[in-house]
């Protein structure tokens, strides 16, 4: 062989391995990434689950706060101080 064929075989094989270990790279990220994004779905499920039974007593609190108010104006128009 001749020298040249030697170094085109040499650098043949070190863009071969480069090429076969950034894609074992990239196929690692990959799933990693999914693993994480799986994780991420599920933390967010249970945010919007505890926001949502947060915000439901928080919703009657104010219900029944603006129940009050206004009951508080039914009997002021009634016993209105002056009207005497």
């Amino acid at each position: 062989m001749d020298l040249i064929q030697i170094l085109i075989v040499i650098s043949l094989l070190v863009v071969s391995v480069s090429v076969a270990v950034c894609t074992y790279y990239i196929i690692t990220l990959i799933i990693e990434l999914k693993k994480t994004i799986i994780k991420t779905t599920s933390i967010l499920d249970d945010t919007h689950l505890i926001t949502s039974s947060v915000a439901k007593p928080v919703s009657s609190f104010s219900d029944f706060l603006m129940g009050f108010k206004n009951g508080f104006k039914l009997f002021n128009t009634f016993f209105d101080k002056d009207r005497k």
